[in-house]
């Protein structure tokens, strides 16, 4: 392989037990990923991923203050119906929490999600059906887009969002679509993942890594 690679960003998928630990302050398995390598830390925090939803907006000021005390990491909250009291309720948080408790509030008093933590758009849940509508980024905070998303329609998707996104930096998270059954098992496969690559450098929205054949 040629030399001075460009370090691989990478992203910590919470379900489960895990989502819940994070929700009520436990920070036990979080603090092992910075050494892992690990940037972005994304809670998926539904029912279809083994989570107790029942409670999210009590789990909100915990929540914050363990992003205030991984300031380093990014967190990324699924916002979908199902998931509407812990992301309404960071939002809210940021306006009604002190300082001292680590709230945060943008400069013109208006909601605000804490600088390390972002929003994945998936109304599917992460059952992976394609979204109908690919809606603006708020002024607030950046958000990114899930749902279906895979080689065979890629192309499509990143022409909705680009129109949708006006200018604004935004990225795509694909997990269903690039699976594949392979000798009788269920895999991720990597040549879905260069379809999906070769399909967007051909349609110029990135050069073509050159250390990729």
């Amino acid at each position: 392989l040629p030399q001075n690679l460009p370090t691989m960003r990478l992203a910590a998928h919470l379900c489960g037990c895990r989502v819940n630990e994070v929700l009520n302050g436990d920070d036990r398995f979080l603090s092992t990923l910075p050494s892992l390598g690990f940037q972005r830390v994304q809670i998926n925090a539904t029912a279809v991923n083994g989570v107790d939803t029942s409670k999210l907006s009590d789990c909100v000021p915990s929540f914050v203050l363990l992003t205030t005390k991984y300031s380093k990491l990014e967190f990324i909250l699924q916002k979908n119906e199902e998931t509407k009291p812990l992301w309404e309720g960071v939002l809210n948080y940021s306006v009604n929490a002190r300082a001292t408790t680590g709230g945060h509030c943008g400069g013109d008093g208006l909601p605000s999600l804490p600088p390390n933590v972002t929003m994945l758009l998936d109304e599917s849940k992460g059952t992976g059906v394609l979204s109908k509508t690919y809606p603006a980024p708020p002024d607030e905070y950046d958000v990114g887009y899930a749902g279906g998303i895979g080689p065979s329609n890629i192309i499509d998707v990143l022409d909705a969002i680009r129109t949708s996104g006006k200018g604004r930096a935004v990225w795509i998270d694909m997990e269903s679509r690039l699976r594949s059954t392979k000798d009788g098992r269920d895999v991720f496969d990597l040549d879905k993942c260069y379809e999906c690559i070769d399909a967007v450098c051909k349609a110029k929205f990135f050069s073509h890594p050159s250390y990729l054949a």
